[in-house]
């Protein structure tokens, strides 16, 4: 009795072909591509941080020295987007970074 109207709904029921949209990349939005004039490269627009700031690797953790309290934006060696570093006035650390290359504030910063 259960197969029966099992079939009977199979029967009923129109059949429905789902197709996925194909997939657009959204570029970040802090990260923009400037547009290419003849054979010159491709340069990544990176936002900085409001004050200078001073960067010293010590071992595997960054030291970070602001004047003020602001907002640092880390990028990959890629120049994607990594994180925000919340800045107090003074010395800051950051630890845990994986190995690789980073840039901050426009220069370039290694982890070993």
């Amino acid at each position: 009795m259960l197969v029966g109207a099992l079939l009977h709904i199979a029967a009923v029921a129109p059949t429905a072909v789902c197709r996925r949209k194909p997939l657009v990349q959204k570029q970040d939005s802090i990260v923009r591509l400037a547009p290419r004039e003849g054979d010159t490269e491709v340069r990544r627009k990176m936002s900085t941080s409001a004050y200078p700031v001073q960067l010293n690797v010590v071992g595997s953790a960054l030291r970070v020295q602001s004047p003020e309290n602001q907002i640092l934006p880390v990028y990959t060696g890629t120049g994607s987007f990594y994180l925000f570093m919340r800045l107090n006035k003074g010395v800051n650390w950051l630890n845990g970074l994986p190995r690789g290359r980073y840039f901050i504030n426009n220069r370039l910063v290694i982890i070993k």
